[in-house]
């Protein structure tokens, strides 16, 4: 077959890079030709709309727009020299072409599973906000219909296109798998600081972790990954231990934060004055973080992290599957994810392999705290690693090359 992967490019490299990568390699090893055909997602340039839109208008809503565009652009595209073309990501799947298969994680989001999320992320006037979400709803009803052979990436993905788009029978769930260095790791035998791998974005909710660890001073998180929220993330840690004091700079036994409020609205919101001022009080007081921000790492370097790991800390929202859950099992390690962390629910048993808890600093923390017990977490980590070895490449490319091939028998 001759295939075409349809995926917008939005300067980024993230769980759903690696993902395609690993397909276009599979594909190409079982003697297809594969192309990844992008169409640049980083400019902000909205030329591609049919009419004029007057710069005051973009300002009011700029993620609807720019979604239309991606939108327009993928129709543009001519891809009749394949044979069949694999949609990636929200936009790809206005791809005009009779044979197509849709590779689903998520919708655009702002408009979907996290619309409620965003009300106090967004100053979004509410009124705009729901009507740009009737009309980019409406649009992408033109484009996933029961027609469309879809792969979604979870039973949580899968889910979500039965509530927004009433699809079911046309769905098909598939795991993500994990290459061999992850696959090929022995017992785990080093369980030292938690970690927090994953973009620095909203909703990752990475200050919950940074809450969590407020309340264990004794022990030295890790935070793994960059993003636009990295700096602002640093100030948050130092407010939440500033807060986490009494008047007299001691340690206080309570802290009455709201972690609803902290990463929906605070962790973007609190002036940076008041994040400055919480690092100054700190050095005032010479008490330093216990977390640590590592940054980006290689993909050796990643390696060492999940190896050394007291355990994986996974706090995000709704997550559409989970490839750093599924790598910390490949390494031995326990994941704590939330209840409503999406993807992860379904990777981990609670109390076997990992812990599913409140999205609450405070809950995150005593999940940490029972870890330390390093019997314990080598066997809920040793139960995670027999689960992961399922998750092969080999498996998952199959599966896409079935359905791929499907769509040219069903002419």
């Amino acid at each position: 077959m001759k295939i075409a992967i349809a995926k917008p490019d939005h300067g980024v490299t993230g769980g759903f890079e690696i993902v395609v990568e690993q397909l276009i390699a599979g594909l190409r090893g079982r003697g297809h030709a594969v192309d990844l055909v992008q169409v640049d997602a980083t400019t902000g340039d909205l030329a591609h709309l049919p009419i004029p839109i007057e710069p005051a208008s973009v300002d009011l809503f700029r993620e609807f727009f720019l979604h239309l565009d991606l939108v327009y652009q993928f129709e543009a595209l001519d891809l009749s020299a394949y044979d069949v073309v694999l949609c990636a990501q929200p936009g790809a799947y206005a791809v005009q072409h009779p044979r197509k298969v849709a590779l689903f994680y998520h919708h655009a989001r702002t408009f979907y599973d996290l619309f409620d999320a965003i009300e106090n992320a967004q100053s979004t006037d509410v009124d705009l906000k729901h009507l740009a979400a009737f009309i980019t709803r409406d649009i992408d009803g033109h484009y996933l219909t029961a027609s469309l052979p879809i792969l979604a990436g979870s039973q949580r993905v899968k889910q979500r296109l039965l509530d927004h788009n009433g699809l079911s029978s046309n769905v098909d769930v598939f795991y993500a798998g994990l290459d061999d260095t992850f696959l090929q790791q022995g017992p785990a035998t080093t369980f030292e600081s938690p970690v927090c791998i994953g973009r620095l974005e909203f909703p990752k909710r990475t200050e919950l972790f940074l809450h969590a660890m407020a309340h264990l001073d004794h022990l030295e998180g890790r935070v793994i990954g960059t993003g636009s929220q990295g700096d602002r993330l640093q100030g948050i840690d130092a407010w939440l231990r500033v807060q986490h004091r009494d008047a007299d700079g001691q340690v206080a036994g309570r802290c009455p934060i709201d972690d609803d409020q902290l990463w929906r609205e605070l962790a973007l919101h609190l002036p940076t004055e008041e994040l400055d001022a919480a690092r100054g009080r700190l050095q005032s007081l010479d008490a330093a973080s216990s977390v640590t921000f590592v940054g980006r790492v290689s993909r050796e370097e990643l390696l060492r992290e999940y190896r050394a790991a007291l355990c994986v800390v996974c706090p995000a929202f709704d997550e559409d599957f989970g490839l750093t859950c599924i790598e910390a099992m490949a390494c031995g390690k326990p994941v704590v994810a939330c209840h409503d962390g999406g993807g992860y629910v379904e990777l981990i048993e609670d109390g076997v392999d990992g812990f599913l808890v409140e999205s609450t600093g405070p809950a995150i923390a005593e999940a940490i705290r029972k870890l330390t017990d390093r019997d314990r977490a080598r066997e809920m980590g040793a139960r995670g690693q027999q689960k992961a070895r399922a998750f092969t490449w080999d498996r998952s490319i199959a599966q896409v090359e079935r359905t791929l091939t499907g769509t040219l028998s069903a002419d």
